[in-house]
């Protein structure tokens, strides 16, 4: 996946030390308003391995999404808030997709997560435990502004006055989405910890999925994000493996040191395998470096120029 001068994206998938196959299946598609604005659509699709056909099922879904999207999508940006609109649409699609691959001769399961991205406004649509996190950074202007700075520069890895205690960042990592499993039903009902459901033996027993029985509910969100934000959807072959601190520490050490998202998700990719994961990965990870109207004519001020010399000079 390549970055243009909006959006910076990175994504690897792997078949992972034990499997045969990867089951795991992805896509990225943007499409551009009337007013040139542009919309992303991410999605990350995890077949099911305990049915046959897994990695047909999670192809499947996420080419049907790809399919509506293309046919669809450029019609809602006509809207002035199609996010919502959209939202219900795709609940309606998980359902078509749920039939599509009921009628199928194989049983075929897959999760299903899929993530909007419209000038400064997100929504998902998910079914599944394959997961969106969104990693809020503080210092919005300052790290987004340093960042194009980087890419002008033709810099891969920051300089390392940005890495020192100078420049700290704020971080806070969000799930987004809801696991659909009998663990989170579990922690939700205070049951079980969350740290003793990522380890728990059932942990991987779904109580909502495409393809395996009638009738889907998709979670839904909706929210705001800022320039300097990022997205990351993964599959559990990857989260599984760490805890919520030790990914928010991974993505923390990678926000310092590069702006090469590939790089990061490769690195992220390869961790796991490392780490013993018996599933498939993949990771996603999306920022849209977008720019408010009002902010396009503003300067940059003294202080930052400064920073800028001393960091790029």
């Amino acid at each position: 996946m390549t970055s243009n001068d909006n959006w910076y994206m990175g994504c690897f998938t792997d078949t992972g030390p034990i499997k045969e196959k990867n089951e795991d299946y992805y896509s990225m598609k943007i499409v551009k308003d009337r007013d040139g604005e542009e919309m992303a659509m991410a999605a990350v699709a995890d077949g099911m391995g305990g049915y046959q056909g897994g990695d047909l099922a999670s192809r499947t879904a996420v080419q049907l999404l790809v399919a509506w999207w293309e046919k669809h999508a450029q019609n809602y940006l006509k809207r002035d808030d199609p996010i919502p609109a959209m939202l219900s649409a795709l609940n309606e699609l998980c359902e078509e997709i749920n039939k599509h691959l009921l009628q199928e001769k194989q049983k075929a399961g897959t999760t299903l997560s899929i993530l909007l991205l419209y000038k400064g406004m997100y929504g998902i649509c998910h079914v599944g435990d394959s997961r969106i996190y969104r990693l809020k950074e503080g210092q919005v202007e300052l790290q987004t502004l340093l960042r194009g700075e980087m890419e002008e520069a033709g810099l891969k890895e920051a300089p390392e006055l940005y890495r020192t205690d100078e420049l700290k960042m704020d971080l806070e990592l969000y799930q987004l989405t809801e696991d659909h499993t009998w663990v989170e039903q579990q922690v939700r009902a205070g049951r079980l910890s969350k740290e003793a459901a990522r380890t728990h033996p059932k942990r991987n027993v779904l109580t909502q999925c495409l393809g395996v029985k009638g009738g889907v509910d998709p979670y839904n969100a909706t929210g705001t994000y800022q320039p300097s934000d990022l997205f990351m959807l993964c599959s559990d072959g990857f989260y599984s493996m760490f805890s919520h601190q030790q990914i928010t520490h991974l993505l923390e050490r990678r926000e310092k040191k590069y702006v090469d998202l590939q790089k990061t998700a490769v690195d992220f990719v390869t961790l796991a395998n490392q780490s013993g994961t018996s599933d498939n990965t993949t990771v996603m990870l999306v920022r849209n470096a977008f720019v408010e109207e009002q902010e396009r004519s503003k300067k940059h001020t003294p202080v930052r120029k400064s920073l800028f010399k001393r960091l790029f000079k």
